[in-house]
C-alpha cells in the first residue's frame, strides 16, 4: 500500500515538473471544458513554423470533424490558439503535429498531446468567436453565445475602456462590436467578458500603414539562463520570414563568440539555416553576460538577443539549448550530431569534432544514383545499332558484282547475240563489236 502511494506520489511530481522541462509550454484559460464552449491557448516554443493547420482536436485516437471554427496568431514570438469545441462530450486530446520544434539544439518532430474530457456542466459557460482579434479596421466585432440558461455579461475593451452590457438567452448568439480611434498606439490589449479574456491586438499605425512583420527570425529568439566560466556550444535557426529569396547574409556578434557559418548565400522563403554558434566566457568578475547575435541583410539588421547572469558556481547552472564544450578540444560528435558511413548522406551541414567530419542532422542511405545503368543501356543500343549497320552494309557490297561475273555476262550476251536463243533463228549482227 505504502509502496503504491509513493509511486503515485512521484507520477503526480512527475507531471508537475515536466512542463518546465519540455521545450514547448501550453497554457489553456481554463482547467476543463464543455462542449460548444471556446477553448483558448498560448503556446511558446521554438517552432520552424506552427499555423492553425499543424493543431488538431482528436476524439477517441481520431480527428474529429470539428472544430471547423479555431485560429492562431503570432505575436511577439508567443502562439495564441482558440477553437470552439464539438458539441459533443467525451475525451479529447490537444494535439500539435506535422511541424518541427527546437529542443536542446535539436529539431523534434514528435508529436505535443494533452488530454482533456468535455463534459456538459450546468452553467453559463460561452462560447466565443473569435477567441483572439487582429483588426484591420478600427473596429471589430465577437459573437457570443450562452451555453446554458440565460445570463447577463459585462464586455469591457481594455484598450479605449468601452463598455458593453447584454443579456443572453440559452444558445441564442449576440454581437458585441467595438471601435477604437485611428491615432491609437499599436498594442497587446484585451476585451474581458465575465471571466473570459479575449486578445486584442492592435498591429496599425496612426498613418493606417501595417506594421512591417521582420523578413529574418532567429529561433530561439533570445539565449538566456545562468552560465559559468567556459565555452559553450548553441544551434540556432535563422528563418526567412519572407516572400522573397535572401541573398549574402551577413552574420556576426558583439560578443567573444564563433559563428558557423559567418556568411548564408541564400535563403528560400520559409527555409531555415543551421547556425553553430560558440560563445566563449572567460574568468570574469562581472556577474551578466549580454550582447546579440546580427544577421546583417539588405541594409538591414535582425538581432538575437544573448542575456546570461554569471556565476562561480556550477551546481547552479542553468541554461537550455546549449551543450559545455571542453576547454581542452572540439567536441565529440555525439554531442554535435551524427557519424555517417561511407554509404549515407547528411542531411545538414557538416562540422568538425573528435572523430571527424560530423552531420549535425541526420544520415540517410545514399541513393545510388542510375546514371551509370543508364549511360550502359545507351551505349548497349548504339553498339547493337552499329553492329546491324555495318551486318547489312557488308551483305550489301558481298551483292556486287566481280570483273569476272561481269566478263561472263558481257560474254554470254555476246554468244546469244551470235547464235540466238535455243528454238529462234539466230539475227544478223551488223554492229561493232563492244569493248569489254
Amino acid at each position: 500500500m505504502k509502496k503504491s502511494v509513493l509511486l503515485s506520489t512521484l507520477f503526480i511530481i512527475t507531471l508537475l515538473l515536466l512542463p518546465s522541462i519540455l521545450a514547448v509550454d501550453i497554457s489553456f484559460s481554463k482547467d476543463s471544458y464543455q462542449p460548444q464552449e471556446t477553448l483558448q491557448a498560448i503556446i511558446t516554443g521554438n517552432f520552424l513554423s506552427l499555423t492553425s493547420e499543424n493543431v488538431f482536436i482528436y476524439q477517441n485516437g481520431k480527428v474529429h470533424p470539428e472544430p471547423i471554427i479555431k485560429g492562431l496568431t503570432k505575436q511577439n514570438n508567443i502562439y495564441y490558439f482558440y477553437a470552439v469545441l464539438p458539441n459533443q462530450p467525451g475525451n479529447y486530446t490537444f494535439t500539435i503535429q506535422d511541424t518541427g520544434y527546437l529542443e536542446r539544439g535539436e529539431i523534434k518532430t514528435d508529436p505535443i498531446e494533452i488530454g482533456f474530457e468535455f463534459i456538459f456542466k450546468d452553467v453559463s459557460d460561452l462560447s466565443i468567436n473569435p477567441g483572439f482579434v487582429v483588426p484591420d479596421q478600427n473596429e471589430f466585432s465577437i459573437k457570443v453565445k450562452s451555453l446554458f440558461g440565460s445570463t447577463d455579461l459585462t464586455a469591457t475593451f481594455e484598450a479605449t475602456q468601452e463598455i458593453k452590457t447584454l443579456s443572453l438567452i440559452e444558445q441564442r448568439e449576440e454581437t458585441l462590436s467595438f471601435s477604437f480611434p485611428s491615432n491609437i498606439p499599436p498594442q497587446k490589449s484585451k476585451v474581458t467578458i465575465n471571466n473570459y479574456e479575449i486578445p486584442v491586438f492592435l498591429t496599425r499605425k496612426t498613418d493606417g500603414i501595417i506594421i512591417q512583420f521582420p523578413e529574418l527570425e532567429f529561433i530561439p529568439f533570445k539565449l538566456d539562463g545562468i552560465l559559468t566560466t567556459g565555452n559553450y556550444f548553441f544551434r540556432i535557426l535563422l528563418k526567412n520570414m519572407g516572400d522573397k529569396n535572401l541573398t549574402d547574409i551577413a552574420l556576426s556578434s558583439d560578443l567573444n563568440a564563433i559563428l558557423q557559418p559567418d556568411t548564408i548565400d541564400l535563403l528560400e522563403p520559409d527555409q531555415s539555416k543551421l547556425i553553430n554558434l560558440t560563445i566563449l566566457i572567460p574568468e570574469t568578475d562581472q556577474d551578466q553576460l549580454s550582447g546579440q547575435i546580427i544577421a546583417e541583410v539588405l541594409d538591414k539588421q535582425y538581432s538575437l538577443l544573448v542575456l546570461f547572469n554569471l556565476t562561480q558556481d556550477e551546481t547552479q547552472i542553468d541554461v537550455s539549448d546549449t551543450i559545455p564544450i571542453p576547454l581542452d578540444g572540439e567536441l565529440s560528435c555525439s554531442r554535435l550530431g551524427n557519424l555517417c558511413n561511407e554509404n549515407q548522406i547528411c542531411s545538414a551541414d557538416i562540422v568538425e569534432s573528435l572523430e571527424g567530419p560530423c552531420c549535425v542532422g541526420s544520415c540517410t542511405k545514399e541513393k545510388k544514383s542510375n546514371i551509370k545503368l543508364i549511360a550502359g543501356i545507351i551505349l548497349s543500343i548504339i553498339l547493337i545499332l552499329a553492329i546491324i549497320y555495318f551486318y547489312f552494309k557488308l551483305r550489301k557490297r558481298k551483292k556486287l558484282k566481280s570483273p569476272e561475273d561481269i566478263l561472263k555476262e558481257k560474254g554470254d550476251k555476246f554468244k546469244e547475240r551470235m547464235e540466238g536463243k535455243p528454238g529462234k533463228p539466230s539475227e544478223e549482227v551488223n554492229k561493232k563489236l563492244e569493248k569489254v
